[in-house]
């Protein structure tokens, strides 16, 4: 990938002096550390192929798979949230650093098929995000290691990447959400399930119980004004009378795209193939002929719906 982007580069931009100081102003570092990069003996980042990408009208797709067959990948990006070092940091912040991107694209759209709740919508509620942290560190350590929810620990530099993406993540021009209407059946029951053997205490139930009605009212106001509060941005967001066997999402850009495919409830298989793309998007928008449409319209469902999920979390009760 690196040797194709230094060839592609070499083709765009002939003269090496022209390109050294193009490259220093795009990635605001200096020469040298430019011509290493060039020389291969420092790797670009993937945040700084990007912005290159970017900022040169380079096909990201195009630069990863040149000169290879056209065949759909996935790699999982798999964060040990339970110690996560240097590199696990780094990964989340080059990805926020390139959605931040969108801002000033008008074409930028991000859409979730879900059966757990999107960080998008959790991140900036304490309580929820520790839940998925304390049952991440559940299901992946060993059986006899019994940390309850109140020893877990959500790191500062953890919640603080949290409520960068919560914040950046709204500056798509466009968002789709498409919940499965089981969505927050399938929480209260696992909730339950850590309540009664004991990993949560009956005052953690309670916060854990008010963040989810303070979410459901977050959400309810997204779907009645059909955009977010925080930008403005339009929100469509659907209900599926379908049970939805996964989490799929996609991020489109100008000069790039992605698919997410959620795995070990903070992870996700990551594609940046357009074949991939083409295939989760086409499956997203199937999922909407058997969703009902709630962004500013619908108001008799929409109602009901959130009164039924509020009656659902009010289940978790001591």
């Amino acid at each position: 990938m690196h040797r194709y982007l230094v060839l592609t580069l070499e083709k765009k931009i002939p003269d090496q002096t022209k390109l050294v100081e193009t490259l220093k102003s795009i990635l605001a570092i200096e020469k040298g550390a430019v011509y290493r990069r060039l020389r291969g003996e420092v790797p670009f980042t993937f945040f700084e192929l990007a912005n290159i990408a970017e900022k040169l009208d380079i096909s990201l797709n195009n630069l990863i798979y040149a000169n290879s067959v056209q065949v759909d990948r996935f790699e999982l990006t798999f964060v040990e949230y339970t110690n996560m070092d240097e590199t696990d940091y780094k990964q989340w912040e080059d990805y926020i650093s390139l959605i931040n991107s969108v801002k000033d694209d008008p074409q930028s759209e991000i859409a979730e098929s879900s059966n757990l709740l999107p960080l998008s919508i959790y991140a900036k509620f304490d309580s929820i995000a520790k839940y998925y942290l304390f049952k991440y560190h559940y299901m992946l350590h060993e059986s006899g290691d019994r940390m309850s929810f109140g020893d877990t620990v959500v790191p500062e530099r953890l919640q603080q990447i949290y409520r960068l993406y919560f914040d950046a993540s709204k500056n798509f021009a466009h968002t789709i959400y498409i919940w499965d209407y089981l969505i927050f059946k399938y929480l209260v029951t696992d909730i339950r399930f850590f309540y009664d053997i004991q990993l949560i205490s009956d005052d953690e139930l309670r916060e854990i119980k008010n963040d989810l009605l303070a979410l459901l009212d977050y959400v309810e106001e997204i779907a009645a004004h059909g955009c977010f509060k925080e930008t403005g941005n339009p929100v469509s967001f659907y209900i599926s009378e379908l049970n939805l066997d996964a989490d799929y999402s996609y991020v489109q850009m100008e000069n790039f795209r992605m698919t997410h495919v959620r795995t070990f409830i903070l992870n996700s298989v990551a594609s940046t193939d357009q074949s991939s793309f083409k295939k989760i998007k086409h499956w997203i928008k199937s999922l909407k002929k058997s969703s009902m449409f709630i962004s500013k319209s619908a108001m008799a469902y929409r109602m009901d719906f959130f009164r039924k999920q509020r009656r659902i979390v009010s289940e978790l009760c001591v």
